[in-house]
């Protein structure tokens, strides 16, 4: 089958009642289109709760970095160092949650917002598209909103939120999982797009601008997944990066600078160069802009590490929780582990390299099914950021050299199975094919809330966080200056 516009075949072709090829779809036209026209008016009672929900997770993650990642001080001193200094007198000033007053020009404000966010891993994910949307979605609005002061409602804010999450989530589901396998990182790769949509959405762009500055930004996606050979902070920065270029491009675009056309869907465009997907589909892509909502699939993440691992660890916390109740779990308590998940996940968190099933870092053990597995079933799952206190734990790694992976096709998405032998010989088979927080496994609202208190209260106090969360609760009735105030 041919290739038209850099997607296969008819799905980028608008087609005919008899299922015929006819024109193209123009994507990035019918995206840009979306963005320029997006109004508060479409902002329904599932669209406002789901932004609150998000947002005060994503403040939650990203104050949480002060105390948990080991990168926050020197990517501060980096980029601070990169401005020339603090700018706490300049108009233009922007705030980083939990930093003090505004001191970082907007693209540094959103670089440094959206890194802090990411460090972690334990912001919201989008399954679909195997990626992290708010990080660059609100790390944009937020800074954007902040440079243009009352210019900038709270109906407007939430709008932009809405509209960058909805751009970010439809092209990493067209992405799909296979551009990992190319190297790329869809949370920034995709997440570009989505910043510029935020930042346009509150500048109240053309759609021609828009169109100019996503041109600009296919030359600026970027995210390599070669940060799995040894744990490094490239993932962090990802986001950060994007939200960072997002701000240079639509000044760049705003300008008068010609951008390339038909970024998403060209020959040489977005979805072609950044991932093998044989499935794109571009009428999939833009039908139903402004009415039906992919983000509202988004979910909130129960435990800091990479949502491939969730499934497992809510079973084998499971587990360990019924064992418990007869003595502390031990790992001459435990025979075998077999773990079961879908082939597409088993390079990210399943493949036996040493720093998979004995991890030195956080980040590798964010990203090892052996580890997280292992310290659930000693520990329980919800040890939070403890858990990668304990990486020369040895009873972590007795049971980590226990377990095994294998994949299996009938497994889709983050779904898990785990195979448990015990060492009196009694076993074990456990399902879960949705993790904690999906929509067929939904997070309550009192666990969101006590998630983002056990991050937000070592930084904010505890009488302050429960006023943030009454903010969030009741965003309509505050600015978006009022609330970033008390998140300085």
């Amino acid at each position: 089958m041919a290739a038209t516009n850099g997607v296969n075949g008819a799905n980028g072709h608008h087609t005919n009642g008899n299922g015929t090829s006819t024109t193209p779809v123009p994507a990035t036209s019918l995206l840009a289109d979306f963005v320029a026209t997006a109004s508060p008016t479409q902002l329904t009672p599932a669209l406002r709760l789901k932004v609150k929900e998000v947002l005060l997770d994503y403040i939650g993650v990203t104050v949480g970095a002060h105390q948990h990642a080991e990168s926050t001080a020197p990517i501060y001193e980096a980029i601070l160092a990169l401005q020339g200094g603090p700018v706490p007198n300049a108009p233009s000033a922007c705030t980083v949650l939990g930093m003090g007053a505004p001191h970082f020009l907007p693209q540094y404000a959103g670089l440094m917002n959206a890194t802090l966010g990411h460090s972690m891993d334990f912001d919201d994910t989008y399954a679909p598209g195997t990626l992290h949307a708010g990080v660059t979605a609100i790390s944009a609005s937020l800074a954007q909103a902040e440079l243009l002061g009352e210019k900038a409602s709270t109906d407007l804010f939430t709008l932009a939120v809405a509209v960058s999450y909805e751009i970010t989530c439809r092209l990493g589901r067209e992405l799909g999982y296979e551009a990992y396998s190319r190297g790329m990182h869809n949370t920034s790769t995709a997440g570009i797009f989505g910043a510029v949509a935020a930042i346009a959405v509150l500048r109240g762009l053309s759609k021609e601008t828009i169109e100019m500055a996503w041109g600009l930004a296919g030359s600026k996606a970027a995210g390599s997944m070669q940060y799995l050979d040894n744990g490094s902070w490239n993932k962090r920065l990802h986001p950060g990066f994007a939200v960072h270029d997002a701000f240079m491009c639509v000044n760049l675009a705003v300008a008068g600078v010609i951008g390339a056309s038909r970024i998403i869907e060209g020959k040489m465009g977005f979805l072609h160069a950044y991932s093998p997907n044989p499935d794109k589909d571009l009428h999939r892509l833009t039908i139903g802009l402004g009415t039906d909502w992919e983000f509202l699939r988004s979910s909130l993440k129960p435990f800091s590490a990479c949502r491939m691992t969730h499934a497992f660890i809510e079973i084998a916390g499971d587990m360990h929780s019924a064992k418990s109740k007869a003595g502390r779990v031990k790992p001459d308590d435990i025979k075998e582990v077999r773990l079961t998940m879908s082939p597409s996940n088993f390079l990210l968190v399943g493949d036996p390299t040493p720093n998979k099933i004995h991890p030195t870092n956080a980040i590798d053990a964010q990203f090892s099914a052996y580890y997280q597995v292992a310290n659930a079933l000693i520990y329980g799952a919800d040890t939070g950021m403890e858990a990668y206190q304990k990486l020369d734990n040895g009873e972590i790694a007795a049971v980590s050299g226990k377990i095994s992976v294998s994949t299996d096709s009938s497994i889709t998405a983050f779904g898990a199975r785990l195979h448990m032998t015990w060492a009196d010989g009694s076993k074990e088979k456990k399902d879960q094919p949705f993790p904690l927080g999906e929509e067929q496994h939904p997070y309550t609202k009192d666990r969101v809330e006590a998630k983002f208190r056990s991050l937000a209260v070592p930084v904010y106090g505890a009488e302050k966080s429960k006023w943030i969360i009454d903010m969030v609760d009741r965003l309509e009735d505050f600015t978006v200056q009022e609330l970033l105030q008390e998140l300085q």
